[in-house]
């Protein structure tokens, strides 16, 4: 399946109308890229990755018929081609991982987010090594399994989540997939309709209500300490009273937080 020249035989796969179109104009300007299909569903895409052998695929997640992680895993190792997932669901960015995508882009998403994953995939086409296509496919259809095992079908798969043991956390930010440890969150402060996770290399913005990230994390080692903040036990260094009936917590990097007196039962709970 190497190309031979510099053009990457490209299909776009998705069953919104609208999607494909967007993704098109996007690509048509680029010289090195040649879109040789365009289809609705799954059926469809595995018929025309079968003719047309793309060397890179942009491929939606939920779609009739069978999902974007059933095609390929009906595809034999030989044939399959670098891909870019393009989805509004972003519970899936494990699973994508998992099957080696070159990028996972969440609609909605602006030129230059969709820009930096072409750029990331034409680098991917043209410095593949076969020797890892076994090694994807066994990835691929180890996830799907995974997936199944959890009840997900091609129409069902927003009730899957990831696996209870996998402790990484996957964000959404600034229109992109983040794999972040629970274990180098600091602490987590609510902003808005946002939250601002504070991690030991930077902060990041998250769209999401405080009680939903809660959800999301280790009741064992996050407590919330304030009704807009919650505190990582594992970088706590020490808690102590402070004015008025509060206490406040020190982290291991310095910073000082309140802890509510609504909330100190909580945290004495943890100790």
């Amino acid at each position: 399946m190497t190309t031979t020249t510099t053009i990457i035989r490209t299909m776009i796969v998705d069953d919104e109308v609208l999607a494909r179109q967007n993704v098109e104009a996007l690509l048509r300007p680029d010289p090195d890229i040649q879109i040789v299909a365009q289809c609705g569903n799954g059926p469809q895409a595995l018929e025309a990755i079968k003719q047309q052998q793309p060397d890179l695929l942009f491929l939606d997640v939920q779609m009739p018929g069978i999902s974007g992680f059933e095609v390929l895993a009906k595809l034999p190792p030989a044939a399959l081609p670098q891909v870019v997932f393009v989805t509004a669901h972003d519970q899936f960015a494990l699973q994508a991982f998992e099957v080696h995508a070159v990028d996972y882009v969440l609609k909605p998403f602006n030129r230059a987010r969709f820009t930096d994953a072409l750029s990331r995939a034409k680098s991917a086409v043209r410095n593949r090594d076969q020797h890892d296509l076994s090694k994807r496919f066994d990835d691929i259809m180890g996830a799907l399994q995974r997936l199944k095992a959890r009840g997900a079908t091609a129409e069902g798969l927003a009730a899957a989540r990831p696996h209870e043991d996998d402790r990484r956390l996957f964000i959404r930010c600034d229109g992109e997939i983040h794999m972040l440890s629970p274990d180098d969150i600091l602490w987590i402060e609510s902003d808005g309709d946002y939250v601002r996770l504070h991690s030991t290399d930077k902060s990041r913005f998250v769209r999401m209500s405080l009680q939903k990230m809660m959800e999301r994390l280790d009741p064992k080692n996050f407590v919330r300490i304030h009704r807009s903040t919650i505190v990582n036990l594992r970088h706590m260094k020490k808690t102590g009273p402070a004015l008025y009936g509060e206490y406040s917590v020190e982290l291991t990097n310095g910073m000082k937080l309140r802890v509510s007196r609504t909330f100190v039962h909580e945290l004495k709970a943890h100790l």
